[in-house]
């Protein structure tokens, strides 16, 4: 009887875990489902964030299938495999409220530590507000296998800037306005425009950069032209520099003042000489 007895509670209590286990794992996979879903919902429209430290990703233990199928063949050796990730706010979290999942390739590869999750809540809510993802570089690494000897787990690494410690904007367009007028040739310019770019945090900065470089690139036009032998040679150079202009990025009213200068450059040009 008191065999009989033990084994219904045991029954019921496997019963209970069982149930409970359920509903953990329905919600994982609801939290899953609403971090990828998010990320499906947003393609096209994902924003870099800029690189400047090692970020760890916790939790990919529950994801090593996931990773393997990410990754390469195992060797003898570790990975590593670059690539990018989404960070992306997990709505339906029991165990962390400010949760922020990893996904690499549409999967969930696992999370931001809880401190880190705190300190990059509120940049990915702004810019999920403004309907853009959160997407950083990242590394796999791990992977290995060595026969008898053992394989090692995959893990993830991401090269994020804290935004505790991201400089405001306005610092990084100065420095931005700075290389350009220190940088060798329309090329050279380029790159300083484009590495600014990868760290503006607001669609307003980005648009103020393209615009101080629009600037830079009209005046470095001028000077050009200034320094050519013959009217011909410098029309050529000023039209291409309108050309340019006129088919960047920048809206057309914050280009008015560029344009204007290089249109009355090029009516000075045709104007008859001066008796």
């Amino acid at each position: 009887m008191e065999l009989l007895c033990f084994l219904g509670s045991f029954a019921s209590a496997c019963g209970v875990s069982v149930y409970l286990l359920g509903k953990w794992l329905s919600r994982r996979r609801a939290a899953a489902a609403s971090a990828l879903a998010l990320v499906t919902t947003h393609q096209g429209k994902l924003t870099s964030l800029p690189r400047g430290a090692v970020v760890e990703v916790v939790g990919e233990s529950h994801y090593q299938e996931t990773l393997e199928a990410l990754s390469e063949e195992r060797t003898g050796r570790s990975q590593r495999i670059a690539t990018t990730a989404h960070l992306v706010r997990e709505r339906v979290n029991r165990f962390d409220e400010n949760a922020v999942a990893v996904v690499i390739e549409g999967r969930l590869v696992g999370y931001l530590s809880r401190a880190d999750a705190l300190g990059f809540r509120a940049l990915i809510e702004e810019m999920e507000a403004r309907g853009e993802i959160a997407a950083c570089a990242a590394t796999i690494v791990g992977g290995w296998s060595r026969g008898e000897r053992g394989s090692g787990k995959f893990g993830v690494k991401l090269d994020v800037m804290h935004p505790d410690k991201a400089p405001a904007d306005a610092t990084i367009i100065s420095h931005a306005v700075t290389g350009l007028w220190e940088a060798k040739g329309p090329a050279g310019r380029r790159k300083v425009v484009q590495r600014a770019l990868e760290s503006l945090r607001t669609e307003d900065a980005k648009t103020q950069l393209l615009n101080e470089a629009s600037s830079v690139e009209v005046v470095a036009a001028l000077e050009q032209s200034a320094g050519l032998k013959t009217p011909a040679a410098k029309r050529r150079r000023l039209q291409a520099a309108l050309d340019a202009l006129r088919a960047d990025e920048v809206p057309d009213e914050l280009q008015r003042q560029q344009v204007e200068w290089l249109e009355a450059a090029l009516r000075d040009l045709d104007a008859p000489p001066e008796a």
